[in-house]
């Protein structure tokens, strides 16, 4: 059997050990069938039915339940797993940039170090040109999105929400946040949905009346 990658050990913990009757959830997250905290399980045969079959299962249980999933709450998703790396790859650039003379807290710009002779010493000040040029552009694009999610943060009202965001965003493993706040990997992984849908529609408008 191919061995299962982290996202994918998480994501059978959640969404077929969240519907287990030999789950425990909660303070304990014991497991009766292995006898042990569910967060130190690896495989389990019954990680063997799909996610998509699980889904089917629970929210033929329960309809009102199924998240109507967007494109953009797919990309808050994406950005809020990403977070804790985009906050190191901030910093690296920054200290690139400034290792290579580049005042961060002025304008940069691309004219006044590009290079106005011929030669091997022009190309090679010209390549190092555009190379900061893109770490620029990549810098200033990763600190937008983290500046984003920050201020979205900022505007939740729900004390729940913004802790289970916060530990999201410190990067926290799933379990951990459940015992954190109190409640089940089941129940975690609803508020998560709710609050990835609210970031949505802080963000982008989506659900709002008359949002384009």
């Amino acid at each position: 059997m191919k061995k299962r990658s982290v996202e994918q050990i998480d994501y059978c913990r959640d969404e077929v050990c969240g519907h287990c009757p030999g789950s425990v959830w909660g303070a304990k997250s014991i497991c009766r069938v292995h006898q042990r905290s569910i967060g130190e399980i690896e495989e389990c045969p019954q990680w063997e039915i799909t996610v998509k079959e699980t889904r089917a299962i629970y929210y033929a249980r329960d309809p009102d339940k199924h998240p109507a999933r967007t494109e953009q709450m797919e990309q808050i998703e994406r950005e809020l797993k990403d977070y804790p790396w985009m906050l190191r790859e901030i910093e690296r650039l920054r200290g690139m940039l400034e290792e290579a003379g580049v005042g961060l807290t002025g304008v940069y710009g691309l004219d006044g170090v590009m290079p106005k002779g011929k030669g091997t010493h022009a190309n090679s000040v010209h390549r190092e040109a555009q190379r900061r040029e893109k770490h620029w552009t990549r810098l200033k694009q990763l600190e937008a999105t983290v500046a984003r999610i920050d201020a979205a943060a900022e505007r939740l009202v729900d004390d729940r929400q913004r802790t289970i965001l916060e530990c999201i965003m410190e990067g926290e493993r799933m379990n951990r946040i459940a015992q954190h706040i109190g409640v089940s990997r089941q129940r975690l992984h609803e508020l998560k949905l709710e609050l990835v849908r609210r970031l949505a529609e802080d963000i982008f408008g989506v659900g709002r009346q008359g949002a384009s």
